[in-house]
């Protein structure tokens, strides 16, 4: 959720955040254009007959009040998006300590062995939990009749203050998961946001390379994967420059 808003009548989360946005920045255009046609139209009229249409005065007074309302929420909606933060995440945003659960790779669950040489710099936990017999009376019952179910091992990680898991790296990938992928969602209310996409089994929401950062930190992904084609481009470049000077 982002907040309330009682301006459309209910709550801008995830699923109508483009287009609250849209909203507002339609809103703010159609409020500059009332402003312009009315303040022509006194300004002709008052230059005609010394009078003034009393009605056209409220509507330019209107326009400026919703019109710099709108435009407002607009930067404040696009800023966020920029961010890739709600309205609540930003109000402690520079102080916000992260947790995450990340699931350790099924190869490294040997390492967590309390006998192996390998230890692990974060806590810990199984999920689905152990079940527990409601008395000590059916534990045997319990244990005779409880299923077989496949645990999964999470780690721990904890972002530093200030650090977004969520932050993609540049402010138009943000725009992106909020806005769309194209020019045309960024201007039709037609679709839904991709970050209200949860298809991914690795996290609800896009990670950004703070996740990326803990991983590697915490051995769970190697930390020169990412540099390891660029490497191994550069090393099939100096053996053709090798041969080709042992040829000449």
């Amino acid at each position: 959720m982002d907040h309330f808003c009682p301006w459309v009548g209910g709550v801008v989360s995830e699923t109508s955040f483009k287009f609250f946005i849209q909203f507002v920045s339609y809103t703010t255009v159609f409020c500059t254009f009332a402003l312009i046609v009315c303040a022509i139209f006194t300004a002709e009229l008052r230059r005609e007959t010394g009078e003034v249409n009393p009605h056209w005065a409220v509507g330019i007074g209107l326009s400026c009040l919703f019109g710099v309302f709108t435009f407002g929420m607009t930067l404040s909606s696009v800023q966020l998006a920029m961010y890739n933060l709600t309205t609540i995440e930003n109000l402690n945003r520079r102080s916000a300590v992260w947790t995450l659960a990340i699931r350790v790779p099924g190869h490294m669950l040997s390492k967590l062995n309390p006998n192996s040489r390998w230890a692990p710099t974060f806590r810990t936990i199984t999920y689905p939990l152990p079940l527990r017999p409601p008395n000590a009376e059916d534990i045997a019952e319990h244990q005779q009749y409880q299923p077989a179910r496949e645990q999964h091992v999470f780690a721990v990680l904890q972002t530093l203050p200030g650090e977004n898991p969520f932050d993609l790296g540049t402010s138009f990938k943000n725009l992106q998961q909020v806005l769309g992928y194209s020019l045309f969602d960024w201007l039709l209310p037609l679709k839904h946001s991709p970050c209200a996409d949860h298809s991914s089994l690795e996290s609800a929401f896009a990670l950004g390379p703070v996740v990326k950062r803990l991983k590697a930190e915490a051995g769970l992904e190697h930390p020169m994967a990412e540099d390891s084609e660029p490497r191994d481009r550069a090393s099939k470049r100096k053996r053709r420059r090798s041969k080709h000077k042992q040829h000449s």
